[in-house]
């Protein structure tokens, strides 16, 4: 697994300015219909796509429409599919396949940034995907890899959207995880029954809201500079 420091920050950061609607050089990107807003911005060695989570309760009506749809050579959760063919047409006329991109975002955000990921893939070099908090995009049984140069999913102790919606649905098969304990210990790719023991019987409301994935990050991030990788389970 390829930990990019400056790719991870980056995403940190942008995943958090995607709920600000001050953001300057940026593209904005939405559909007031389904409630969906997007940023692309344009940097001289990268561009950036990332999407908002769910702010609204409206949005947890895209949410819950779990019938699965095919989209991007799979089937997928059919309300992520609405918010994100809403501004598919306007994100890919902004694309230029040849230079490295970065798709990311929190809650919501990020199973958009999933969905961004499936319709480039094979079709764009050097992609990378980053979420945060991101609830299961794939149906089960369609869950096919992508051939991306980084596929990360961060998960932090008892955030319960990310093992939403519960029955039939799942990452894709080549996403890596990295997982903030409540035990205070950083693990890559744990086990689902570590996982499960890690965070007992209650979920935390807390523990979905980006800034604390960003303070579990920046922790992870410095004891990696001192030496201190977590553990590989």
């Amino acid at each position: 697994m390829k930990l990019d420091p400056v790719m991870l920050k980056m995403a940190c950061s942008w995943s958090m300015k995607a709920y600000n609607d001050k953001n300057k050089d940026v593209i904005k990107i939405e559909s007031k219909l389904t409630s969906t807003t997007a940023y692309f911005v344009r940097r001289k060695t990268i561009d950036i796509i990332v999407f908002r989570g769910t702010q609204q309760v409206g949005d947890w009506a895209f949410n819950l429409m779990a019938v699965p749809v095919p989209y991007a050579g799979r089937l997928c959760h059919g309300g992520f599919v609405t918010a994100h063919a809403s501004v598919w047409g306007q994100i890919k006329k902004l694309i230029d396949p040849e230079k490295r991109t970065l798709i990311c975002g929190h809650s919501l955000g990020g199973a958009l940034a999933e969905l961004t990921a499936a319709k480039l893939n094979g079709k764009h070099d050097n992609l990378h995907l980053i979420a945060f908090g991101k609830p299961n995009t794939f149906f089960k049984g369609f869950k096919k890899p992508m051939a991306l140069d980084n596929q990360i999913s961060c998960v932090n102790g008892s955030d319960s959207v990310t093992r939403i919606p519960r029955l039939c649905y799942g990452p894709s098969k080549s996403q890596e995880m990295l997982y903030f304990s409540n035990a205070g210990v950083d693990y890559i790719n744990p086990s689902k029954y570590l996982r499960k023991k890690d965070r007992g019987v209650k979920d935390r409301v807390s523990d979905h809201f980006m800034d604390g994935y960003k303070e579990r990050l920046t922790q992870f991030l410095e004891d990696q500079k001192n030496g201190k990788t977590g553990v590989d389970i």
